[in-house]
């Protein structure tokens, strides 16, 4: 368990990174993210990473994006003994919860199905590839709740195409309509902004990418598979054989005033 939540930190500073305006701090036992976007959940974001009390976390946390006029959010494991600390530390300094998504994994690699009619796949490459994928995240995501903004800061494409990760497009009729993505460490393939436009849906192009995706992972040598569901691509993924092992919940600060 310990090796994917690591997985996903990791995963978040190669995200953050994709925004040349990001400031990130890596402490002793932790990551603060701070992107040129004022999203207090996405793009603002704090985890801890190894023996730190919450009371520390939340307090240099809250030193880190203060001094930015940011509000932000803490990601805990909900349901972990290990985590339990950081609810209280939050709830004493006045952080709310916000959001709540279930943490999945595959044991093993996923069953390859043929492609839908008209739909091909191919991985992202060049510039206009990704941002045609950003496109797409922006659109789909926006049914989860997530301002467009968010997406419009990411402008280094490098990350996209690292040595650890795989970035996928879908096609539909010659048009890009769905996307996914993998990064892989600690022996984990984190699977990443899986969406699909909504005039697309429903025709088995979340389930191509997501096994796309998780299959890369594989041959880059991941050993189980992760991803953070969303209530859309929930039943999907349980379709496909993932598992819930534990719920990630995010304690929001907002931003402080004047």
């Amino acid at each position: 368990m310990a090796d994917v939540h690591l997985n996903l930190v990791n995963s978040s500073r190669q995200l953050f990174e994709l925004d040349p305006g990001a400031e990130i701090e890596s402490g002793p036992a932790w990551l603060f993210g701070a992107g040129r976007s004022s999203h207090p959940a996405i793009s603002n974001a704090a985890f801890r990473t190894g023996e730190v009390s919450a009371e520390e976390l939340v307090t240099h946390a809250q030193g880190f994006f203060d001094a930015r006029g940011r509000g932000f959010s803490v990601w805990m494991r909900a349901g972990l003994a290990e985590d339990d600390d950081i609810a209280e530390a939050a709830q004493a300094a006045g952080l709310n919860q916000v959001f709540e998504m279930p943490e999945m994994v595959l044991e093993g690699r996923a069953a390859e199905r043929p492609l839908p009619p008209g739909v091909e796949l191919r991985r992202v490459e060049s510039a206009a590839d990704a941002a045609s994928f950003w496109r797409i995240a922006t659109s789909a995501y926006a049914d989860n709740g997530f301002p467009p903004e968010i997406f419009s800061y990411y402008e280094d494409h490098s990350g996209l195409v690292a040595d650890n990760a795989v970035t996928f497009l879908a096609e539909l009729d010659g048009k890009p309509v769905g996307i996914a993505m993998t990064i892989v460490s600690h022996g984990v393939a984190g699977v990443y902004w899986v969406g699909t436009l909504a005039e697309a849906r429903g025709r088995g192009i979340g389930e191509a990418v997501t096994t796309a995706a998780v299959n890369a992972g594989f041959d880059l040598g991941g050993e189980i598979a992760s991803l953070q569901a969303s209530p859309m691509g929930e039943p999907v993924y349980r379709r496909m054989g993932f598992e819930t092992i534990y719920r990630y919940q995010l304690l929001m600060q907002p931003p402080p005033k004047g």
